[in-house]
């Protein structure tokens, strides 16, 4: 798929799931949330993971009645998001989830025992086109986020000041 017809793709994927407006990344969280009908938490992996190459990873594990996302260490916000928005957009297309090596999750939850681990996801190639429909969602999520956080610093849009 070329990248126009992605970024078409991933406008009318983020449009069917009906996000609440404006949003923000605590809303995002628990619409979807309600849309995988269980709840996503969402933490910083230890350093080993990123030193792995994993950006990011989504995780289901045995026995409990959540999902994990897993986003490498950093202090900008913004990247931060940018990690949970594209493991969103691997919900939002209903991706399956793959298990990983043994040695990356031990690096990222060494208390979970590997039998435990149903699935997971991660993100650390953008060369398949699974990986850039994600992340063309992630995109998205993040423009509308920002539009959502501007448009709530200013105030809604009246037009008032257009006219005089």
């Amino acid at each position: 798929m070329n990248y126009a017809a992605r970024q078409q793709r991933a406008r009318q994927l983020v449009q069917e799931i009906d996000l609440p407006r404006p949003v923000n990344s605590e809303t995002l969280h628990r619409h979807m949330e309600q849309i995988r009908q269980k709840k996503i938490v969402i933490v910083q992996a230890p350093q080993g993971m990123f030193d792995s190459g994993i950006c990011a990873l989504w995780l289901e594990v045995a026995g409990e009645e959540f999902e994990r996302i897993y986003y490498a260490p950093t202090d900008s916000a913004v990247h931060r998001q940018q990690f949970v928005n594209h493991e969103f957009g691997h919900m939002i297309l209903n991706h399956k989830k793959m298990i990983i090596p043994a040695d990356r999750v031990a690096l990222l939850a060494p208390l979970i025992p590997m039998h435990a681990i149903v699935s997971a996801l991660t993100r650390n190639s953008f060369t398949d086109e699974q990986e850039a429909m994600a992340e063309a969602i992630g995109d998205e999520l993040a423009m509308i986020l920002q539009k959502d956080a501007s448009t709530s610093r200013r105030g809604a849009e009246t037009g008032f000041g257009q006219v005089l």
